[in-house]
């Protein structure tokens, strides 16, 4: 009994040493930007991994716009303020620009487009693809 003990505390131990001494080190998100524009995303296709941290990094660079994606967004886990931004499954993107720290989980593909009136008729759309 005593043997069994101990070769589990061995083991338990062998975990956390290897966790907190690990050389590879939580990398931090990548950050895409992605330019509001002329009635357009650039870029306006996206390419994401599941369960890779990103950070979308979202300018407005023409005056007011929308980021709509419902879908991405329900797909994901979304860092609390990133969650504090979004209303109706969209974010209003002002001349300040916004940070959205998002994890996709779920591969696919989704869409996203502008709100505002006639923008996304006008062209401003694009995917989002989880690999």
């Amino acid at each position: 009994m005593l043997r069994t003990g101990l070769a589990i505390a061995a083991a338990a131990a062998a975990v956390t040493f290897n966790a907190a001494f690990s050389p590879v080190q939580q990398a931090s998100p990548s950050v895409i930007e992605v330019q509001l524009k002329n009635y357009a995303f650039v870029p306006s296709a996206l390419r994401l991994r599941r369960g890779v941290p990103v950070v979308l990094r979202l300018v407005d660079a023409s005056g007011s716009h929308s980021f709509s994606a419902p879908e991405l967004f329900a797909a994901s886990t979304l860092d609390p303020a990133t969650a504090a931004m979004i209303r109706n499954g969209k974010v209003e993107v002002g001349e300040e620009g916004v940070e959205l720290r998002l994890t996709p989980n779920t591969p696919g593909t989704y869409a996203f487009h502008c709100t505002h009136f006639m923008h996304s008729a006008f062209g401003m759309k694009g995917t989002a693809v989880v690999e």
